[in-house]
């Protein structure tokens, strides 16, 4: 089988610094590869060229504008380059002007999306045309029960086919590691007591001040802990980050700022938790599968999809918000060593649920139900 993966114009696939759906896409690529197909990732780049990721054919196409008319250019080149390709499967990822950029492609198209409002949703003049464009797919596939049930709502698309496949996780990348977690300790100057670790965009939607509120009261009593912040200040692309991450080293914390994807797994592997304050709009959470990958319980918040990535044996989930809840937990599972070390045996096993060869089997089933339904 051609499968050919579309991702958003705003980084490149192989960007270093992360990016959720492009570690997925290069993920499901790759897995797909393994498993026998055909695989092409179209990405938007500052100049032309092919390359090859782990088999994968990534084509970049040279896109000159900015914002969204960035985006319209991107999918104007990759909807002309690949009718020359010939694929069976058109997969898009949060693009849902593929459709309208494809519709002379007999392929089956699929979209998966980690977020339900495209481009200030219902703000914005295109709604309708969203709507339309959406009714276009053979299946949409939201990365979350949670994210399923908010489109169904936000934008009427009840009549389309739609399934959920979860983001996931590779677990020979992410893996418990002490020797790892401790020259990356050491690397940070941390000497004794607990780390707490957050990987993530620092802002408020992200509850980045809950956070040091917490963890200002989970050190008032473990003078030892430590607390480490990895990741851009910033929410939805505005910097806003500037107060926050004053915030954290005010109460003691280490900010790290953007860290490259390869470092990843030392810094999961360098702490005791994992904390995940989300305030709102969090449709998966794949930072807290990976903590959990590398045997990290994870202490979370109760909303979006995180109930669904973190198992009842593996973390706890607390009131979005609420740092006094936040620290209570930390603490709690700081101080119960027989509740934290039945977490961490747990935690490797629940991420095994999300191993991107399970997530790739789940597409080949859609991928072949779209084209019966055709």
């Amino acid at each position: 089988m051609t499968i050919v993966h579309f991702l958003p114009a705003a980084l490149p696939v192989l960007y270093p610094l992360g990016g959720a759906i492009q570690r997925r896409v290069r993920e499901i690529a790759r897995t797909q590869v393994e498993r026998g197909d055909r695989v092409i990732v179209y990405s938007a780049e500052d100049e032309h060229g092919l390359a090859d990721y782990k088999g994968v054919e990534i084509r970049g196409l040279k896109c000159r504008l900015t914002g969204y008319l960035r985006t319209l250019e991107y999918l104007a080149r990759a909807s002309h380059d690949v009718r020359n390709v010939r694929a069976e499967v058109l997969h898009f990822h949060s693009l849902p002007e593929g459709t309208l950029f494809t519709r002379s492609v007999r392929a089956r198209k699929v979209l998966s999306y980690d977020n339900y409002i495209f481009r200030r949703g219902k703000r914005t003049p295109l709604f309708r045309l969203y709507q339309r464009a959406l009714d276009g797919f053979g299946c949409l596939l939201p990365v979350s029960e949670y994210c399923l049930r908010e489109s169904v709502q936000y934008w009427r698309c009840d009549g389309v086919p739609m399934r959920v496949v979860h983001n996931g996780v590779n677990l020979e990348q992410f893996r418990p590691d002490p020797c790892l977690g401790d020259s990356m300790r050491t690397s940070l100057g941390i000497r004794g007591g607990p780390v707490i670790l957050y990987v993530g965009r620092v802002c408020t939607q992200k509850g980045s001040d809950v956070l040091c509120d917490a963890f200002a009261s989970v050190r008032s009593k473990i003078r030892s802990a430590h607390l480490v912040v990895a990741g851009p200040a910033k929410q939805f692309g505005e910097e806003r980050g500037d107060e926050l991450t004053e915030r954290i080293r005010e109460v003691g914390g280490l900010y790290l700022g953007p860290v490259a994807e390869e470092v990843l797994c030392s810094l999961y592997n360098a702490c005791d938790l994992f904390v995940l304050p989300t305030r709102e709009w969090e449709m998966f959470g794949m930072v807290a599968l990976e903590a959990q990958a590398c045997g990290k319980p994870v202490v979370a918040t109760l909303h979006g999809g995180l109930p669904e990535v973190i198992g009842p044996t593996s973390g706890a989930l607390v009131a979005a918000g609420d740092a006094n809840a936040l620290a209570n937990k930390i603490h709690e599972l700081l101080t119960n060593a027989d509740m934290y070390l039945s977490m961490v045996r747990q935690s490797r096993e629940n991420s095994r649920r999300f191993g991107w060869e399970a997530i790739a089997a789940e597409l080949d089933e859609v991928y072949r139900t779209v084209a019966r339904r055709r």
